[in-house]
């Protein structure tokens, strides 16, 4: 009954957290879009939906993605899309998670309880990019529809922010969920605590810093993490990477190469830095994942070889004296009846 409440009281914890970062990515996208002027310069939304889709079962699933859709409509329509929009285009953003979902758990072996670099690469490769030019294509329709002229500039605006969005959450989420499939990397709290506040200041000072070019410094940071925490560590670190550069690009600071651009440039600039940074980190932990497992599966099996030969050896002992004993019993009668 215990465990049985513990996953239902864990599994409402997911469902909230889902559902609350989709709305909050959803405000986040929206904000993005009227501070640059134009339409999804990065929608991270449909990654939570992809997580919805793949991590949660039947009605939580539902459930979840029917709050998911009604506080987009909400929050589109009260920042003023109107009822068409806030009423279809969620269902853009649906058909663009199911399906790469299904890709993901059909294809890319996302419902793996660890994952390798090899399906990290083929989650984005096999099934986030398909899935987001097909949700291209039907979002660039449904806005010619509303209005929109250039069907070119209409697939563009909505299939390159969902798979830069996309490709940025998902993986994240996956990995975060997954994070007690990697026992090679537990760490201390206080550990883990200093990392991430580390890693927080020093995201806010690169960004900060208009004079010098201290992006590069991002790299080592998140690859100590990747190396300390593992591949849950290094998608939290590109994650947090992400969600301090696009803020502070967009009230105006950020590194000196960004000045003369654009907000629109700028932004999309920050976000491709944010999933170069994620990729690095991931490329750098998942394959020391693999080899720290599998040196505690050699280690496990070495070590339970070892305890199988020392009980056959103790076996072989006890036998041994067993049939010593038994051999010697006879004799010793056969002398009590002398005597």
């Amino acid at each position: 009954m215990a465990s049985d409440a513990t996953v239902r009281v864990g599994r409402m914890i997911l469902v909230g957290s889902l559902v609350g970062g989709y709305a909050a990515s959803v405000v986040l996208g929206i904000l993005l879009d009227h501070a640059v002027g134009q339409s999804a310069t990065l929608w991270t939304a449909d990654g939570f939906l992809a997580a919805v889709m793949i991590l949660l079962p039947g009605a939580p699933r539902v459930a979840a993605a029917v709050a998911c859709l009604g506080c987009q409509a909400l929050i589109e329509f009260a920042a003023g899309d109107g009822a068409a929009r806030a009423t279809l285009f969620p269902l853009v953003d649906l058909f663009e998670a199911a399906l790469a979902a299904w890709l993901a758990l059909r294809f890319c072996g996302a419902g793996a309880r660890r994952l390798s670099l090899r399906r990290l690469t083929l989650l984005i490769l096999g099934a986030i990019v398909p899935a987001a030019m097909a949700a291209g294509v039907a979002g660039a329709g449904l806005s010619l529809i509303l209005g929109a002229r250039d069907w070119l500039a209409a697939w563009t605006e909505w299939a390159i922010p969902g798979a830069l969005g996309m490709g940025i959450v998902l993986p994240a989420l996956l990995l975060i969920v997954r994070a007690g499939q990697y026992p090679e990397f537990q760490r201390s709290p206080l550990e883990v605590a200093a990392l991430f506040a580390g890693l927080l200041g020093l995201s806010a000072t690169v960004f900060i810093d208009r004079q010098m070019p201290l992006t590069f410094l991002m790299f080592p940071a998140c690859a100590l993490i990747a190396i300390r925490l593992g591949p849950p560590g290094a998608a939290v670190a590109g994650f947090v990477v992400a969600m301090v550069a696009m803020p502070m690009v967009m009230l105006g600071f950020g590194p000196p190469g960004l000045a003369g651009l654009g907000k629109a440039a700028r932004l999309e600039l920050a976000e491709a830095y944010a999933a170069s940074v994620l990729f690095a980190s991931l490329t750098a932990a998942a394959p020391m994942a693999d080899q720290m497992r599998l040196r505690r599966l050699v280690l496990g099996r070495d070590k339970a070889l070892r305890a199988a030969r020392a009980r056959a050896r103790l076996a072989e002992t006890r036998a041994a004296e067993a049939q010593a004993s038994q051999a010697s019993a006879p004799r010793r009668k056969g002398v009590a009846d002398f005597a």
